[in-house]
C-alpha cells in the first residue's frame, strides 16, 4: 500500500508526501521548513521517515524550503541537473544532491521514480510518475499543455495529480499585466480548466481511483467552478466512483490509501 498526503497546492506553495513500508518521499517543498513540519504534524506524518526529496522545478512556490528542510533531515534532493545548477548559483541547494535527467528512471525509498519533461517556463521542469508495485502516481502541477509525452506518461495511473490553474475568462478580465497574462496563457505557462478537463478523456482508465486537481490560481480561478466542471465531466465519463479532490493552498489532504486498482478488486478491497 502507498499513502498519499498533500500538504498544500497553489501559487504560494506546493508539497506532497508519498509513503510506503520502506519510507517516504516528499515532492516539492514550496513552504518554509517550519510550515512543512506544521502541515506534516497535522496529517500525522513523521518527518524522520522521509528518505528523499523530489523537485519538479526551481520556482519558489515549489523549492522555497528545500535547502533547509533537506539539510535538517540529511536527505538528498533529487533534481534535474540544470535545476540543481540554478539553485547552486542562487545559494539554495542542499548539501546532498542526486541529479537526474528527464526520462532517466531511478529508485529511492522503495519507489521507482520516472521524471519526464513538461512545458513550463522554468530551467528544466519535470513531472513525475512514481511507482510502487502495481500502484502508480502521476504528478504534473505546472505545465502549459498536456502534450503527447505528458499524455503517455500520465495515462493509466492509480492516482493522478493534475494542474487546473485558471479560468481563461477570469484571467483575461483580471488586473494582471499583459505580459503575465501572455505567460500564463502560453504553451509554457499553466494549464487552464478546459484543457485539463479535456485531458481526462485520455488519462483516466479503470485503474485510476484518485483524481486531485492542483495549483489553482487564487485570483483567476474558483474552487467551486472547478469542482462543478469536473464533477459534471466525471459523470459523463461514468467515473463517479473515484475519489476526487480540488486541492487548496491552506487545507492539507490525506493520508489517502492508494491501491493497485486491479489487485484491490481481486482481493476485495475498496480504494478510498
Amino acid at each position: 500500500m502507498v499513502k498519499l498526503s498533500v500538504l498544500g497546492s497553489g501559487s504560494r506553495g506546493n508539497a506532497l508526501v508519498l509513503s510506503c513500508e520502506e519510507g517516504a518521499v516528499i515532492v516539492d517543498m514550496g513552504f518554509s521548513r517550519k510550515e512543512l513540519r506544521c502541515r506534516m504534524e497535522k496529517l500525522g506524518i513523521d518527518p524522520s521517515g522521509i528518505r528523499a526529496a523530489l523537485l519538479t522545478h526551481e520556482h519558489d512556490d515549489h523549492s522555497k524550503g528545500c535547502r533547509v528542510f533537506c539539510n535538517e533531515l540529511s536527505i538528498p534532493l533529487c533534481a534535474a541537473g540544470p535545476t540543481a545548477a540554478y539553485l547552486k548559483r542562487k545559494g539554495k541547494l542542499p548539501d546532498r544532491v542526486l541529479e537526474f535527467e528527464p526520462g532517466q528512471d531511478f529508485h529511492i525509498a522503495g519507489f521507482e521514480i520516472s521524471p519526464f519533461a513538461v512545458q513550463h517556463d522554468a530551467v528544466c521542469p519535470v513531472g513525475f510518475v512514481i511507482r510502487r508495485g502495481g500502484c502508480t502516481v502521476g504528478i504534473a502541477t505546472d505545465l502549459g499543455d498536456v502534450n503527447a509525452l505528458a499524455r503517455q506518461r500520465l495515462c493509466d495511473c492509480s492516482a493522478l495529480i493534475l494542474e487546473s490553474n485558471y479560468d481563461a475568462k477570469m484571467l483575461r478580465d483580471s488586473d494582471r499585466q499583459i505580459y503575465l497574462k501572455r505567460r500564463i496563457l502560453g504553451r509554457h505557462g499553466h494549464l487552464d480548466n478546459v484543457v485539463a478537463l479535456k485531458a481526462l478523456e485520455e488519462l483516466l482508465t479503470p485503474r485510476t481511483s484518485v483524481l486531485m486537481l492542483a495549483h489553482l490560481s487564487s485570483e483567476c480561478n474558483c474552487p467551486e467552478l472547478v469542482r462543478n466542471l469536473f464533477e459534471t465531466k466525471l459523470r459523463e465519463l461514468g467515473r463517479t466512483d473515484l475519489r476526487f479532490e480540488v486541492l487548496s493552498q491552506e487545507r492539507p489532504v490525506g493520508p489517502v490509501d492508494l491501491f493497485d486498482h486491479m489487485v484491490a478488486e481481486e482481493y476485495g478491497y475498496a480504494a478510498n
